[in-house]
């Protein structure tokens, strides 16, 4: 097997593991998101595995409102683990479409955080 394939394969086995974890203690033990908990802002990633529950339950409009990533974050993870040609032809474009992803993601959470922080928005 191939070594790129050998370590996308163990990425892909880490992150499901991480996204089970975390679903597992949202759902069963009822804890919340660890960075919140601890620091009392919410992390980028908050709503990820509400969506990815959404999503399995094949609850697409739920989905978006968790978390809009879900729909980008899985083939862009996938791609980073399994791909071996750069996605847009050269490693040039193949690198702005990910860090777009990253400041993309990025505004979505200020954004999140500015919408919902009581501190900004006290009456």
């Amino acid at each position: 097997m191939p070594e790129r394939v050998r370590r996308g394969l163990w990425g892909l086995l880490i992150l499901t593991l991480l996204a089970a974890g975390a679903y597992l203690s949202a759902s069963v033990a009822g804890w919340g998101c660890a960075v919140r908990k601890v620091t009392g802002v919410p992390c980028p990633g908050c709503g990820l595995s509400r969506a990815l529950a959404a999503l399995l339950r094949l609850d697409f409009r739920a989905a978006l409102a968790y978390h809009p990533m879900i729909y980008v974050l899985p083939p862009v993870m996938l791609y980073v683990l399994f791909g071996k040609k750069p996605l847009l032809g050269t490693k040039t474009r193949e690198r702005v479409l990910l860090w777009g992803t990253m400041a993309v993601w990025t505004g979505i959470w200020l954004v999140r955080l500015a919408v919902h922080d009581p501190l900004i928005w006290a009456k």
